[in-house]
């Protein structure tokens, strides 16, 4: 996956840095409107902290890992990936 910043104007769409390593891709554009740009940040996308164990739960995975067998294993010991 790679962000790269284009302009639109009068119906074309003009990269202005290259898709390196891409031959074909299916785009998905986030478009914002110059006339009505304010210069804030959306308050939706400034990151939160979150640890794996939120993000299964916010993608709706939480009970596929939530089993008898895997409920007292501390995966984050078993792969040796504890945060500091």
């Amino acid at each position: 996956m790679q962000a790269v910043k284009a302009l639109y104007k009068h119906g074309k769409i003009e990269l202005l840095e290259p898709l390196n390593g891409v031959d074909e891709a299916e785009l998905f554009i986030v478009v914002l409107d110059k006339k009505d740009a304010n210069g804030e940040i959306s308050r939706t996308l400034i990151a939160t902290e979150k640890n794996s164990e939120q993000e299964f739960k916010d993608i709706g995975l939480a009970s596929y890992f939530d089993t008898d067998e895997d409920h007292d294993v501390d995966w984050e010991e078993v792969f040796d990936v504890k945060a500091g």
